[in-house]
């Protein structure tokens, strides 16, 4: 009698132990590196189908053009990269981040594009014949990056030394952690360095929106026509080149350098002009009405950088700091450094929602919803930016009020504000977060000479406490 009850002792401590247990941990290290490796996998594939869609059909279109004409043929093609080859001696593995690099050549692209023709005929058919004169890649190659799911966990510890290979090619490496990013989990760092990218390709739009076509105008009054012009060349960032590798800083936030040539921006604007004035599917052109057409060519005329870079920068989520709660970090906020005021160590984030346009099918239509989810959110957070209380009686909106220059500066933070990624609902909307660190608020009012207080307050740069962003 003792016995069962002995061993029904044990057996009940033993389910409430494999209870307690996350379940990531339920998994064996082989486990988590397969994993791991599968997230590499597919990460490397959709930067391959990036890459891929740059390259030239003919000598007025591309496999963007070519892929972007329905939902069906883009899933076709990403279909068919699930069969591109892994680089030899490119896979690694440090205990938590597997790294991979997968390649296609131009001859299996260019008979992806014809077989995916058969499958799905549509109104126009692109002849391939001279893809291979047309284009100097012979070989297409993107790196792909994942992570374990322990290693995602914010209460998961940083193991001492990278888990046994467990078979397998990927080359065991020592883990690498930047300085200041001990507790960071590595799928946080890989978020970070996804926002820093993110960050650039929006910086390298706003450049190239600055560029002069000819002495009255620029690129701004080309993609403003129509939000689906905009839409499509921010689609076309995507393709910017990553120069030199991410630096992680010791403040946790992550930089990456990016970069586009002069020619590659001018090749961009003239494909999307092509494509709103001739459309792949006559019957379902881009919009209505006419746009204004230019001579792109002309660009190179008024002396723009041969390279055009910026440098995009991200930082970690706090739900990806180990021993954070789910939701956000346990840490307590740095005090404030020596003569900024508390208020200003905030960071002020709001949501915004986009809906396709009626009628709008594919992914035109999905740009267009994450574009006015954008704008949405930026909207939504230029009035929490303004509610943020400098005082009991103060807001930054008394002082944008007060001072044409200080509103304008604050406006023009709110166009550089971090987007988070765009979250696809069922129902077609998108989603997106958008935040601004409130110090970028109170440099901005100090450099634009808001100083001179509002009812009677301190000046800006003055010891105001109390502050508070509005909940």
């Amino acid at each position: 009698m003792k016995s069962n009850t002995r061993i029904t002792t044990w057996l009940a401590v033993a389910l409430i132990c494999a209870l307690g247990t996350p379940a990531w941990a339920q998994f064996h290290p082989g486990q988590e590196k397969l994993l791991a490796k599968e997230a590499a996998r597919k990460d490397a594939q959709r930067n391959l189908l990036e890459n891929i869609k740059g390259l030239r059909i003919d000598a007025a279109t591309t496999v963007r053009d070519f892929v972007t004409q329905s939902d069906q043929i883009n899933t076709a093609m990403a279909e068919h990269l699930r069969g591109a080859r892994v680089v030899p001696g490119s896979e690694t593995w440090d205990g938590e981040v597997y790294k991979m690099e997968m390649e296609v050549t131009l001859q299996q692209v260019k008979a992806a594009i014809e077989q995916i023709q058969r499958t799905y005929p549509s109104g126009r058919t692109y002849v391939t014949e001279n893809m291979t004169t047309l284009n100097q890649e012979v070989t297409i190659r993107a790196q792909g990056q994942g992570t374990t799911r322990a290693a995602s966990m914010p209460g998961a510890g940083v193991p001492a030394q990278a888990p046994p290979a467990y078979g397998g090619t990927a080359a065991i490496v020592p883990r690498q952690v930047p300085p200041g990013w001990e507790n960071v989990t590595a799928q946080g760092r890989l978020l970070a360095e996804r926002a820093a990218k993110v960050d650039g390709m929006r910086k390298l739009a706003e450049r190239i929106r600055g560029i002069r076509i000819d002495a009255n105008t620029t690129v701004r009054d080309f993609v403003t026509q129509a939000d689906v012009i905009n839409g499509r060349l921010e689609s076309y960032m995507k393709g910017a080149r990553q120069i030199g590798p991410t630096r992680f800083l010791q403040d946790q936030t992550c930089e990456v350098d990016l970069e586009v040539t002069i020619q590659d921006v001018v090749k961009w604007l003239q494909e999307i002009q092509e494509w709103v004035v001739h459309p792949p599917t006559p019957f379902n052109p881009p919009f209505a009405y006419p746009i204004r057409t230019y001579r792109m060519e002309r660009i190179v005329d008024f002396g723009p950088p041969r390279d055009i870079r910026e440098t995009g920068s991200g930082t970690v989520r706090g739900d990806t700091i180990r021993g954070a709660p789910p939701g956000g970090s346990t840490m307590a906020p740095p005090p404030p450094p020596p003569g900024m005021p508390a208020w200003a160590t905030g960071v002020v984030s709001a949501k915004g929602s986009g809906v396709p346009r009626e009628g709008e099918t594919g992914t035109a239509a999905k740009l267009n919803a994450e574009r006015a989810a954008e704008l949405d959110a930026r909207r939504n957070l230029m009035e929490k930016v303004q509610g943020v209380q400098i005082d009991a009686q103060t807001t930054v909106k008394d002082f944008m009020t007060q001072s044409d220059h200080v509103g304008a500066r604050v406006r023009g933070l709110l166009q550089g504000s971090d987007i988070s990624e765009p979250k696809h609902l069922e129902d077609g909307s998108v989603e997106v977060l958008a935040s601004l660190p409130l110090e970028k608020v109170y440099r901005a009012m100090q450099e634009a000479g808001g100083t001179a207080g509002v009812g009677g307050q301190p000046p800006v740069g003055g010891p105001i406490v109390g502050a508070r962003p509005p909940q």
